[in-house]
């Protein structure tokens, strides 16, 4: 009831005063007491009061509650001051806290407790809805709670909660002496769902927090993956965290010992997070620095993997005899259409105009140019139907387009750009003045001390290793950064080549040098497939076609048949009607004789159009 008359906009406390009196009655006092104290508040706003108005403008900047509270308390005042209202004195509102208090103290009349009853919320049936031969009118009165055995106690503390202030306070003392484990509030300098998302994350790593500053200052490779060192480079602090954190840690310090260790435990697992990483220099760097080494090679081959697959499909249709003779025709078969053989030939076409083969239709409206072409090659030059055999690699270059691909190695380039930077300026601070490494935290694995050791040289994307000593020891990312470096070159140069090859085959098509590789690809791709569509539908036809002549076939000579024993019968009936003298007799005889011939005639013919 109390959350619905919130919920409304009044004041909740109203349903905890006596029922059977008037609230003006009840509020009169209180009223009055705060009239009062307005009319005696004549000092200065809070915000504007010369002791805590710095406080004020450090939460205009942005600085968390708890950040500026704790320079409250650093600089001896009372924190819970930032909490009361910044448009009244801080006199006034003492004053009221006082009055509150001895209110508080004055002996109340003894009242009966009141408690919270656990509340089920169903859908009662009323009383006159319920017939007597119904499921509730049969069971009304058949379980009676006092005769059950059940513990009461148990069932108060269940469902029945005090409302009693001092039970209250009473259970939640007994409550933490009890809980000896139960988890301490955590200052909130950061915002609070900021950290809260940040303590989820970081407890999947279950990892020292120093531990990982060191890994992310030393920039060390294979410690996280991709998704975990981007989530960790989130939560690297803000600058207003920096300094909220900072002034916590500051104070902290200041307390010295017991009251240090228990201010520090007091924070946060994500500000504890970045507490470990303000210590870091250049934090953010060295997190792009991890994240570019951990998705390198994936990012590298995947371009090289398309560039390889572009660089076969120029060579397929450049090199393919079958598409080449396709395509001769296809020019003869529209000439042959277009003009009937003579007059103003076309030299050639675009290839757009393979896909318009399949729309054009002849004058039965039911054929198509493609279909007819399919035709003409299954009479003429059949091997041509195996031409998806020479271009497998046109389907697969559609998805590739050259300028993406020079696009994202110019990207690759600018970041490795920014890793030899951060690489370099963490190499040099462990450098000693005659180039050798000093006090290295990390461990350098036996292939990166072969590496820096040696010259390594590229060839088609397999390294080479002459043996030399350098007069300068590198770290770790400073050596990926020279491999990195070494294949993305390599990368330049393919693309490059293959820049050239496509712009060949564009002439080599008479196509515009504009065209993008996927444009021209596509077209390719979409005709193919239709090519091939119309082959098998083609195909279909002529079985069915050759079904439709058997059956006719089959069905004339049965006709056939028919009518030959017709015509036996009419002669034997002329015969038997003239009498059996002898030359009947022979007459009969040479009508028998043609009955057969003519029968093995009719049986001849529908046997030759059978196998026709």
């Amino acid at each position: 009831v109390q959350n619905a008359v919130q919920r409304d906009g009044k004041d909740p406390s109203i349903m905890d005063l006596d029922p059977n009196k008037s609230l003006k009655s009840q509020m009169k006092s209180e009223k009055e007491e705060e009239e009062e104290e307005e009319e005696e508040d004549t000092g200065p706003p809070l915000k504007e009061d010369p002791e805590f108005v710095k406080y004020f403008k450090m939460l205009k900047m942005g600085l968390p509650m708890g950040a500026v509270q704790n320079a409250v308390q650093r600089d001896g005042k009372d924190p819970s001051v930032m909490d009361l209202d910044p448009q009244k004195s801080l006199l006034s509102q003492t004053k009221a806290k006082k009055a509150k208090k001895k209110k508080k103290a004055c002996p109340k009349k003894d009242k009966k407790p009141k408690v919270r009853r656990k509340k089920i919320y169903w859908n009662a049936i009323d009383n006159s809805n319920v017939k007597r031969d119904s499921l509730w009118g049969q069971i009304k009165g058949m379980v009676d709670m006092e005769k059950l055995v059940y513990d009461t106690s148990e069932f108060e503390s269940l469902f029945t909660e005090s409302l009693d202030p001092s039970q209250k306070k009473k259970k939640e003392n007994t409550n933490k002496s009890s809980s000896a484990t139960k988890q301490k509030k955590s200052v909130q300098v950061i915002e609070g769902k900021r950290g809260m998302n940040g303590g989820i994350i970081l407890a999947r790593l279950k990892m020292d927090f120093k531990e990982m500053a060191q890994i992310v200052d030393d920039i060390s490779f294979g410690k996280f993956d991709a998704t975990q060192l981007k989530a960790l480079k989130e939560f690297i602090p803000t600058d207003d965290e920096k300094a909220g954190l900072e002034a916590y840690v500051s104070n902290a310090k200041k307390q010295g010992g017991a009251a240090e260790a228990s201010a520090m435990a007091d924070l946060c697992p994500c500000e504890k997070y970045m507490v470990a990483v303000m210590s870091v220099p250049d934090a953010a760097a060295k997190f792009d620095c991890m994240l570019f080494q951990d998705l390198f090679n994936s990012r590298i081959d995947e371009i090289n993997e398309s560039i390889d697959t572009l660089m076969k499909a120029c060579d397929d249709v450049r090199e393919s005899i079958r598409l080449r003779k396709l395509m001769a025709m296809i020019l003869t078969l529209v000439n042959q259409i277009n003009t009937g053989g003579s007059g103003n030939l076309a030299a050639g076409f675009t290839l757009d105009a393979l896909l318009k083969l399949n729309e054009a239709k002849a004058f039965d409206k039911k054929t198509s140019v493609l279909a007819y072409l399919i035709r003409l090659i299954k009479k003429n030059d059949s091997d041509l139907l195996q031409l998806k055999e020479d271009v497998t690699s046109v389907e697969k270059a559609e998805n590739i387009v050259l300028d993406a691909l020079q696009s994202d190695l110019k990207q690759l380039v600018n970041e490795l750009e920014k890793v030899k930077e951060t690489a370099k300026a963490s190499g040099d601070k462990l450098r000693g003045d005659d180039g050798k490494l000093l006090n290295m935290k990390g461990k350098i694995t036996l292939n990166e001390l072969r590496e820096q050791k040696t010259h390594v040289r590229q060839v088609s994307g397999v390294p080479f290793y002459n043996q030399m000593q350098h007069d300068v020891e590198y770290i770790p990312i400073e050596i990926f950064s020279f491999m990195a470096e070494e294949k993305v070159t390599e990368a330049l140069k393919k693309v490059g080549a293959t820049q050239r090859n496509f712009v060949s085959v564009l002439d080599y098509f008479g196509e515009d040098e504009k065209m993008t590789t996927s444009d021209f690809f596509g077209t390719l791709k979409r005709f193919i497939a239709a090519f091939f569509t119309a082959k098998d539908e083609v195909e279909r036809l002529e079985v069915i076609q050759i079904r439709e002549e058997k059956l006719a076939a089959e069905q004339e000579a049965k006709e056939a048949k028919k009518l030959a024993s017709k015509m036996a019968k009419e002669k034997l009936s002329k015969v038997k009607s003239k009498g059996s003298n002898d030359s009947d007799l022979n007459y009969d005889s040479e009508s028998k004789c043609d009955i057969s011939y003519n029968n093995k005639l009719v049986a001849q013919t529908a046997l030759k159009k059978k196998t026709k």
